[in-house]
């Protein structure tokens, strides 16, 4: 009572100056009743600004994107408001940023984003699944598309307030106030929490202490959250069982059912997917399957274990982290392995998953480090993709020597559950001194495994660490003459089918080559699979004639087809030695 007494007077003016600072926040409304043009209607009131605030800024890029974004291209009719409704002065002074003359004269801001699914730009795509679109009966917003901030304002509270169809659904990981707007602590949280509105179906269950809901759009009505629920039950309690239980206390998945499958984008709280609506059954839901076991497994990581070029992302000038390895690599591992463990999926076919990685691999430039990739993410699109394989295996390769170097006693998993307690959502790890860190509380030998294999662009061990398991590898293990090959090998690149690698023996053709036909019927996107399977189960020896595109000029290319080799090939050893069973049967478990 003597220090309250003491100190009264300055506790006052703390408290009056936290209560007027405590509005310092940005208010969004977004008019979805309104649809005809095909635009997000945005209205914002912004308090308490200062000539400091005098830029608004919309996203370069989002974390989890690995993309060059620049949002401001879809920004139309932005215009700022006084009290009294008279215009004040912007300047769209560059893609992201328009410069307001007098900030603490605003009380409206009102602008225009495209649906970008509908928007077709000449460069930087955006994935479907980390945009935003509207259609007569469903809405997909992801935050850094649809709202902005304003200069020195990413870390202050934000209120979302949608206006839709009173028959519509909204699912997202936000909560909601009494007065009907979502609540957002920081910009970034705004990001990380995307909305799906529409004619929406809703399931809900508990998983490992966590409340879970599930959002469909399907847009025929095949496909419901129920049976998506039941479906993904047993991934959902592998993952609980994988890191011991949940670290959050709600998750809520979105899923978009439609025309076409692009993949998935993970958020703390939440994931979306969108996928071609078709049934749930075979290679549908294997892909489903492996997308969620991916995407859930982010809680994790980055979640719980990030640097702070996660924690505080720039939306203005990002720089990328180095450690993408870790937030993509261990995450694509962990979604394989733990169904391993939880006997979801057998140890055949799990080989089998190495064996489509490693042949994957093998189109990307292997000169790139993972740690390169990852500083240079969104200048390597057509590397980027090799995160999910060379990582993935980089970090099964990490596991078997963390298991041998602990006598089977802790491998990759027990380390992250034990760097998501020392770390968690709100305690980043240092993006400098990580690798240190790691070495620190593991063993000195691990200090080499990254220099050669994280940092580094040594070839794999895969063959020396599988047969510590008892598992036989050969990078080629002869050649099939059942089976043709081309030795081209085509990537998805910005909207086009793209050379990405040549085998040595290919003369004429080039990466970078665009590819337009094969034996002169025209390759898209939706037919190039069939196109190439026709041509593919033509005998050895058959010519295939090839057009592609370099720069401005059409190449016409005849290749012979040639057996195909029968590269990374796995087989589980019959008779193990002692050692390797028992570190085997250690890999096989969660310890």
């Amino acid at each position: 009572m003597q220090k309250i007494s003491k100190f009264y007077g300055v506790l006052i003016f703390s408290f009056l100056l936290l209560f007027s600072t405590s509005f310092a926040q940005q208010v969004f409304e977004v008019n979805l009743n309104d649809r005809a043009d095909d635009k997000f209607h945005v209205t914002l009131y912004p308090e308490q600004l200062s000539d400091s605030n005098n830029i608004f800024q919309f996203a370069a890029t989002a974390p989890g994107t690995y993309q060059t974004m620049d949002i401001g291209r879809f920004v139309s009719n932005f215009k700022a408001f006084d009290s009294n409704g008279n215009e004040i002065n912007t300047e769209h002074n560059s893609t992201n940023q328009w410069t307001i003359s007098d900030p603490s004269a605003i009380k409206k801001i009102t602008y225009k984003v495209d649906d970008i699914w509908d928007t077709p730009v000449k460069e930087h795509n955006i994935y479907p699944m980390s945009s935003a679109t509207i259609s007569d009966n469903f809405v997909m917003i992801n935050g850094q598309v649809v709202f902005g901030y304003f200069k020195g304002m990413q870390s202050e509270p934000i209120k979302i307030k949608i206006d839709y169809p009173a028959d519509w659904s909204i699912g997202t990981a936000l909560r909601k106030d009494n007065d009907g707007y979502y609540d957002a602590d920081t910009y970034d949280r705004v990001v990380d929490s995307p909305f799906y509105l529409g004619d929406l179906t809703k399931a809900t269950t508990t998983v490992g202490g966590a409340n879970i809901d599930v959002y469909t759009y399907s847009k025929s009505g095949l496909i419901t959250s129920e049976k998506i629920l039941n479906m993904l039950k047993d991934i959902l309690n592998a993952e609980s069982d994988f890191t011991e239980g949940l670290p959050v206390d709600h998750y809520t998945f979105l899923f978009h059912f439609g025309n076409f499958t692009v993949g998935a984008w993970e958020h703390s709280f939440s994931s979306e997917y969108v996928m071609k609506e078709d049934t749930l059954k075979g290679a549908t839901e294997a892909q489903l399957k492996s997308f969620v076991a991916h995407e859930f497994f982010h809680v994790n990581t980055p979640l719980n274990i990030h640097s702070e070029l996660v924690e505080k992302f720039n939306f203005v000038k990002p720089v990328m982290s180095q450690h993408l390895w870790l937030y993509e690599g261990v995450t694509e591992w962990a979604a394989h392995i733990l169904q391993l463990r939880d006997k979801l999926t057998t140890l055949d076919h799990y080989l089998n998953t190495l064996h489509t990685k490693l042949t994957i691999n093998d189109n990307y430039d292997q000169n790139i480090s993972l740690t390169e990739l990852g500083i240079r993410a969104t200048e390597l699109p057509k590397q980027y993709g090799n995160i999910y394989m060379k990582g993935a295996i980089i970090a099964g390769l990490l596991d078997i020597r963390l298991l041998e170097l602990s006598g089977g006693k802790r491998g990759l998993r027990e380390l992250i559950i034990e760097l998501s307690k020392k770390y968690g959502p709100h305690n980043s790890f240092s993006e400098k001194n990580f690798f240190n860190e790691l070495v620190k509380i593991t063993y000195p030998e691990i200090a080499n495994f990254i220099d050669h294999y994280i940092k580094g662009t040594d070839k794999l061990p895969v063959a020396e660490y599988y047969k510590k398991l008892g598992i036989d590898y050969q990078e080629v293990a002869g050649y099939d003459s059942s089976k043709s090959y081309t030795g081209i090998h085509i990537g998805f690149v910005d909207g086009k089918l793209v050379v990405v690698k040549v085998d040595d023996y290919i003369k004429d053709i080039k990466e970078g080559d665009i590819l337009e036909k094969i034996d002169s019927t025209d390759i898209t996107l939706q037919n190039v699979k069939k196109v190439a399977s026709k041509s593919l189960s033509m005998p050895v020896g058959t010519k295939v004639n090839l057009t592609l595109k370099r720069g401005d000029k059409e190449i016409e290319v005849t290749e012979t087809l040639r057996p195909t080799p029968l590269k990374h090939v796995f087989k589980v050893e019959p008779n193990p030695t002692p050692e390797q069973l028992k570190l085997r049967e250690a890999w096989l478990k969660n310890l």
